[in-house]
């Protein structure tokens, strides 16, 4: 997909999750809001100035929405950027050693799949200590 139709739906997606309509962002932008229209449908690739307008107003990540190639990851991942912004530092941290224990923790027991599978690899791992 092309970088500006990616860039397109993220900013769409972020200014519907704000309520906002096109016409609101165009003010906030101080554009008109025919360049939110083309720029939403894909039809607008805009200056790197005019890019970073968007990025800070609607909470959008630059290194997500640039150098990710996949739409669905794209906007999934801007939506979890735009909400750990609302977390505190140390509910961010929280989520992120928790993210990062249960992500090591599946990496270290690939075949367990099943409750059973996770219930015996806890009872096996309580007996080892």
């Amino acid at each position: 997909m092309k970088k500006s139709k990616m860039f397109g739906l993220v900013v769409q997606q972020a200014r519907e999750e704000k309520k906002w309509t096109q016409q609101e962002l165009a003010d906030k932008m101080g554009i008109h809001v025919d360049e939110i229209i083309e720029l939403e449908n894909g039809n607008a690739d805009p200056p790197m100035t005019e890019a970073a307008g968007y990025f800070f107003l609607l909470n959008i990540s630059p290194d997500i929405t640039m150098y990710e190639d996949n739409k669905e990851d794209v906007l999934r991942m801007n939506r979890l950027f735009r909400e750990l912004q609302t977390l505190t530092p140390d509910q961010f941290d929280r989520v992120c050693r928790s993210a990062s224990h249960i992500r090591q923790w599946r990496e270290n027991h690939p075949n367990v799949i099943t409750l059973d599978d996770y219930q015996n690899a806890i009872k096996n791992e309580a007996a080892d200590k």
